[in-house]
């Protein structure tokens, strides 16, 4: 069966959730707090629903992103915690579903087919290397990009809305990225506060709202639980704690806070667990390799193949023996005909990231290239599919 007749298939019995701007999705989310916060945000199909639920005349607006954090991970909590007993509305995310994706969705408003950051590996053609996007660093030597005389712009083609933002904004988030390339980007030349620990960031946060003597905007981002599954798998006890850490201080805040200010809060994207025989590893020397420019990009759950001119028929072939029972492999063309990556059609540059062919797993599988003399590392639990466990995700709001 053809790639796109398996997608098909599994969208039309329910197993996959389809992309669609027609339903409440993360572009309106995205939208919805740039304009709440002041800035120009380019209106979408239902960001006006959004800020109703959210409340126009809120002084005071945080915005807190758990990382990772699907809408399937809040049957753990208690019901009467804060993130059940004030969730609003479950959503879609955009496609792919995964950190670089999602969040520069939250800084330009714009989805992936738009804005360019589709995945985690990154092909810049006109460099002939593969960077790892939100890193800003070339991906097997995981130097700067700035070596290879790479600029912020290269990469992220879309400039921040946040840089409108009216209201004092400040991004509130791990010390080791808060000076980062991309946080600098996203943040369009915002404030950014660096914290060491979840308790940190949390009092940052109080402290900020409670000294404000002018509507203020703040943006708490939490990658813990994400790196977390990673590592562990989503089942995994310690995860089932840190997010009821967050929740009892999401509670605590609003407590402290009686009311001065709105918190929303919601997740880029869920994570998806992957058995061990299906962590499919992909060696130099491999016969698929052959046919490709660059080692697979993208993510291991959705690897990009660019492939060298006239070899298309053959990496077809090679890439049905080793991986077609667990992908369907499809082209950028027939991904922007299903409008995978948003309802617009696909940018020169997104087309050109995105490669020849496309991967996507159809049962919980990920691909991982190992260079000579070098060990991959897996994942317990992954992201980027079309599962709902993917790519459904709450919006909390108190």
């Amino acid at each position: 069966m053809a790639g796109i007749d398996r997608l098909l298939e599994l969208f039309e019995c329910g197993q996959f959730v389809r992309p669609s701007a027609d339903e409440l999705n993360f572009a309106d989310v995205a939208a919805a707090i740039v304009s709440l916060a002041g800035g120009r945000a380019p209106e979408s199909n239902r960001a006006a629903e959004i800020r109703s639920l959210i409340g126009q005349n809120r002084e005071h607006l945080v915005f807190v992103l758990v990382d990772g954090m699907g809408v399937s991970f809040l049957e753990r909590l208690p019901a009467d915690g804060f993130l059940r007993s004030r969730l609003a509305a479950t959503y879609r995310t955009v496609f792919p579903p995964t950190t670089a994706a999602v969040l520069t969705t939250l800084s330009t408003c714009r989805w992936p087919a738009e804005h360019a950051v589709p995945l985690w590996w990154v092909y810049l053609e006109k460099f002939n290397l593969s960077a790892v996007s939100l890193r800003f660093i070339e991906r097997f030597s995981e130097k700067p990009l700035e070596q290879w005389g790479v600029r912020s712009e290269d990469v992220f083609t879309v400039p921040s809305v946040w840089g409108s933002i009216k209201r004092d904004a400040a991004t509130v988030t791990l010390a080791g990225i808060a000076e980062s390339v991309y946080t600098k980007y996203g943040s369009g030349g915002t404030r950014r506060i660096g914290y060491n620990g979840i308790g940190e960031a949390f009092e940052i946060t109080r402290r900020r709202v409670e000294a404000a003597a002018e509507p203020s905007f703040t943006y708490l981002y939490l990658p813990q639980v994400d790196s977390l599954c990673h590592d562990v798998g989503t089942r995994h006890s310690d995860v089932t704690r840190i997010l009821g850490v967050i929740d009892s201080r999401l509670a605590a805040l609003h407590k402290v806070l009686g009311g001065k200010a709105g918190i929303v809060v919601t997740a880029d994207h869920g994570l998806l667990d992957t058995p061990r025989e299906n962590r499919i590893i992909i060696a130099e020397g491999d016969e698929i390799l052959s046919h490709l420019a660059v080692p697979p990009t993208g993510e291991p759950t959705l690897p990009l193949f660019h492939v060298h001119e006239g070899h298309e028929d053959a990496f077809v072939r090679s890439f049905e023996t080793a991986l077609g029972r667990h992908f369907a492999l499809i082209t950028p063309d027939e991904a922007e005909d299903l409008g995978l990556f948003g309802p617009a059609p696909l940018s020169p540059i997104t087309r050109r990231r995105l490669g020849t062919f496309i991967g996507i797993a159809v049962e919980p599988a990920a691909v991982y290239y190992k260079p000579a003399g070098a060990q991959a590392k897996t994942h317990a639990a992954v992201h980027a599919g079309l599962t709902a466990e993917e790519m459904i995700v709450p919006l909390i709001i108190a």
